[in-house]
């Protein structure tokens, strides 16, 4: 049982930590199957994504309630941060429901930009040529993937949940990097906690019907295992290495959610890909493999008071 929670708990080497990104990322990439099948039970997408917050958060109370911050400045710090990475995931799935798929998904995968700016005036951390290219090629294959057409190139007013989405997540992933002293577990429960409040409060306020008694104990059950049993450990494992490893790196690794996605929905839907979203999906890998070599170690920011 130790050693099984020293997987979460422990700081890995620079490499290994970058390729865990990689993978807990990518396998958010099928988060989709389980949500697709529970809102086949009778819940709208608005719904599914209200009990695929407070579940894991539900399931996390215990542990909270044992290990519950020392300090009101650090319920604050992990309120803040929590909150903030809460309303980028429900803002991304709102925008997933309510505008444009792909654009949504390509104005989320903005993050390693916002994070990068936001890290060189908060963290005082450089970003050299190698880093602003591959956010650049992360971004291309992202655009090739989600097969976003010049049509789709106009703004239009829903588009700023997949904006402010990206903006609010790595807003909230700064502040974790910022406050590495935070334990990454109240971090992330606070996260479900505020999604899922936020979630509750936007199915209210746009009407989704109130799923059926039935429909919802029927429910609960799968979308617990799936929530709360197998993604909510690849969750933790993100938030943990966000404390150590720099913002944009994990905002760009994390776009192997969109390329898994993509595939995945191609596989189960019986899709095909176009040519174009396999040269997505290799810019993408690609991009992962620059990143794994190209990073070192990196200096740890000078802690700020």
């Amino acid at each position: 049982m130790i050693w099984f929670l020293s997987l979460f708990t422990r700081e890995y080497e620079q490499r290994q930590a970058l390729l865990i990104i990689f993978l807990a990322s990518s396998f958010w990439g099928v988060l989709w199957v389980p949500m697709r099948h529970i809102e086949a039970m009778g819940l709208s997408g608005l719904w599914v994504v209200v009990l695929f917050h407070f579940l894991p958060a539900l399931a996390m109370l215990p542990l909270i309630v044992k290990t519950a911050p020392s300090s009101r400045r650090d319920w604050r710090r992990a309120a803040v941060a929590g909150a903030l990475m809460g309303a980028g995931f429900v803002l991304y799935a709102l925008g997933l429901i309510v505008a444009s798929v792909t654009k949504t998904v390509i104005l989320f995968y903005m993050t390693p930009i916002w994070s990068t700016v936001i890290a060189y005036f908060v963290l005082r951390e450089r970003a050299g040529w190698g880093r602003w290219l591959a956010i650049a090629a992360a971004l291309i294959g992202c655009a090739l993937v989600t097969g976003v057409s010049r049509d789709e190139l106009r703004f239009d007013p829903a588009d700023l949940l997949g904006l402010l989405s990206g903006l609010f997540w790595a807003l909230g992933s700064v502040m974790i990097r910022r406050y590495d002293g935070l334990n990454f577990v109240h971090v992330s429960f606070l996260q479900y906690l505020f999604g899922g409040i936020m979630a509750l409060l936007a199915a209210l306020y746009l009407g989704d019907p109130i799923p059926q008694h039935n429909a919802l104990l029927q429910a609960i059950p799968l979308a617990f295992l799936a929530s709360a049993v197998v993604f909510l450990p690849s969750a933790l494992l993100i938030f943990r290495i966000m404390q150590y490893v720099s913002p944009g790196l994990v905002g760009i690794l994390m776009l192997s959610e969109a390329l898994v996605a993509a595939v995945s929905a191609a596989f189960w839907l019986g899709e095909t890909l176009s040519s174009t979203q396999w040269i997505g999906v290799g810019v993408i890998l690609t991009t992962g493999v620059f990143i794994g070599f190209y990073e070192g170690k990196p200096a740890k920011p000078a802690k700020l008071v």
